[in-house]
């Protein structure tokens, strides 16, 4: 009996021990879990660190941008880096200004380059003068030179370099005096006729030239041409001998020998005109000789 009283204190005092280590160890145990900061926690705090960085960045990144939008930097190059040079945007734009400018004038300059060139190959002008008329076996030694006169428009286009060909149209009249001898008896109804008689032509002058010198563009030049042209009658002036226009070949072609000089846009012109035909029909020695003398001006 005395036995079983022991036994059972003994038991008793080993379950009292055990329940108060185990509540220890449990109180222990949750002021651990308290006291120590859990995994959520410290992915909350990293979370945290990584959105003030951001914030950082980006209060880094539109810094800069201000410091851009202000339009305000530091050039690196050269004595500026020494100086610390500023530029704003009025700098900026002067020199994109001055840099488009720059472009203008390369362009413009090509243009007129360009336009030289054009010019040394291809011109057009307009021309105006005066000419005397002759026919071959017409004597002039004691006539009168201004019953001779005439005058001519015309215009041309030129084409080429220094070796070039030229074609153009004229309008020209001409003078000449005929000659009708008298009869020798005074009885007779012929009688001696001296009449001027005016005639109009359409020339087409085609021309081969050269300039024996010339400028550095070839706007100023010396000229020798020689060619051919075409000549039609359009009309004939009342005269004494009763010419019209029906008495006048259709067409002929003359000779062309031409001297001429440039001076810029003014142009001279010697200008020979050689008839290989004669212009009345059934009439010897009519073949036209022709001096003429042009100013115009070609573009």
């Amino acid at each position: 009996m005395k036995n079983l009283l022991k036994a059972t204190l003994l038991m008793a005092g080993v379950c009292t021990t055990g329940f108060v280590f185990g509540q220890r160890n449990s109180y222990d145990d949750r002021y651990d879990r308290d006291d120590r900061p859990s995994r959520r926690d410290e992915r909350r705090e990293d979370r945290r660190m990584e959105d003030r960085f951001d914030e950082r960045r980006e209060f880094n990144r539109r810094s800069e941008e201000n410091r851009r939008y202000d339009n305000r930097y530091e050039d690196r190059m050269g004595n500026d880096r020494r100086s610390n040079r500023m530029f704003d945007e009025r700098d900026l734009s002067q020199a994109y200004d001055e840099g488009y400018e720059d472009g203008q004038r390369s362009v413009e300059i090509e243009q007129r380059k360009e336009r030289r060139e054009n010019y040394k190959n291809f011109s057009f002008g307009v021309y105006g003068g005066a000419n005397s008329t002759r026919f071959q076996g017409e004597d002039v030694g004691g006539n009168s030179l201004a019953g001779r006169l005439g005058y001519q428009l015309g215009f041309f286009v030129r084409g080429g370099g220094r070796v070039y060909g030229q074609i153009g149209a004229e309008y020209l009249t001409s003078s000449s005096d005929f000659y009708q001898a008298g009869g020798a008896d005074t009885t007779t109804s012929v009688k001696e006729i001296i009449s001027n008689v005016d005639q109009k032509y359409l020339h087409i002058p085609a021309y081969i030239g050269v300039k024996l010198a010339q400028s550095e563009r070839g706007v100023s030049a010396v000229r020798l041409q020689i060619g051919a042209e075409y000549a039609t009658p359009l009309g004939v002036g009342n005269n004494e001998f009763n010419f019209r226009q029906s008495d006048f070949r259709a067409a002929t072609f003359n000779g062309l020998a031409n001297l001429g000089f440039d001076a810029g846009p003014l142009m001279i012109d010697f200008v020979y005109h050689y008839g290989f035909a004669d212009v009345i029909k059934n009439t010897s020695n009519t073949q036209r000789r022709i001096l003429a003398v042009n100013v115009g001006f070609k573009f």
